[in-house]
């Protein structure tokens, strides 16, 4: 949290990221049918809480689009519809590894009948289990699923989480992985600790690393073979402004 602030009130409009943060925190202690209420209309549809909108709403950085009821972001909902288009959750019973749980994710997918359901993070209290991605204590092969979304970008050695999520993905498993593409190639230095720097060179103060679109060869290199889905692919076009999607989030879906 010092980090966060410390970079808040460096950026270019201090005022206005300590505003949404402060309005964030009011807004999502409302209760569901209180923010249902509110933000209901025709315009636009979350699939994740099922919900009809009047808007979206834009806090601490403009991409994001925030779902006022299940506070689910534009890669959040892309991700649902990619699951649900892949009928990863139509066979149960499964097995789901989900690392760095998004609170609207975890939600739909913890009520979702067969779906054996299992969330980590190595700092976030709302995780199942206190882990970490660089060595993760399951036995080889134990999932049907994995989900990792916005979280490599953090890891100081992602080849090592790359070969840890192979190696607990079974062998007819699925592994959805999210990265932010930022860059021409892939570029990192560990040596970087300061969070200012870190929001300057990789976008966010806790990165250690802006991907390109070399990031399949990491993938690739650790035995994964990949497919990559784009928006395009998951979404028709009338339904981007309506789902509120992003409009090219590479996802890459993995398979041993």
């Amino acid at each position: 949290m010092r980090d966060r602030t410390r970079v808040a009130l460096a950026s270019s409009n201090p005022l206005q990221r300590l505003w949404h943060f402060i309005f964030s925190k009011i807004l999502f202690s409302l209760p569901i049918s209180i923010r249902k209420k509110y933000y209901q209309g025709n315009r636009y549809y979350c699939p994740i809480c099922d919900t009809h909108l009047s808007t979206f709403i834009v806090l601490h950085r403009h991409y994001h689009l925030f779902c006022p009821v299940c506070r689910s972001l534009r890669r959040h909902r892309l991700s649902w519809l990619l699951i649900n288009q892949l009928g990863l959750i139509d066979d149960l019973p499964q097995k789901m590894l989900h690392i760095a749980p998004e609170q609207s994710l975890s939600s739909r997918l913890k009520s979702v009948p067969g779906l054996e359901y299992i969330s980590i993070d190595l700092y976030d209290s709302s995780a199942m289990v206190a882990m970490d991605i660089e060595k993760l204590d399951f036995s080889d092969n134990s999932f049907d699923i994995i989900y990792c979304s916005h979280v490599l970008e953090h890891v100081p050695n992602d080849y090592r989480a790359i070969e840890e999520i192979k190696r607990v993905l079974k062998p007819d498993g699925c592994a959805i992985i999210i990265v932010p593409i930022s860059a021409d190639h892939t570029y990192e230095d560990l040596s970087i600790t300061d969070p200012l720097e870190r929001e300057r060179l990789f976008g966010q103060h806790d990165h250690v690393r802006r991907y390109g679109p070399d990031f399949v060869q990491r993938l690739e290199d650790t035995g994964f073979k990949c497919s990559v889905y784009e928006t395009k692919d998951i979404a028709e076009v009338e339904e981007i402004d309506q789902l509120g999607l992003p409009g090219d989030e590479p996802i890459f879906v993995c398979k041993k």
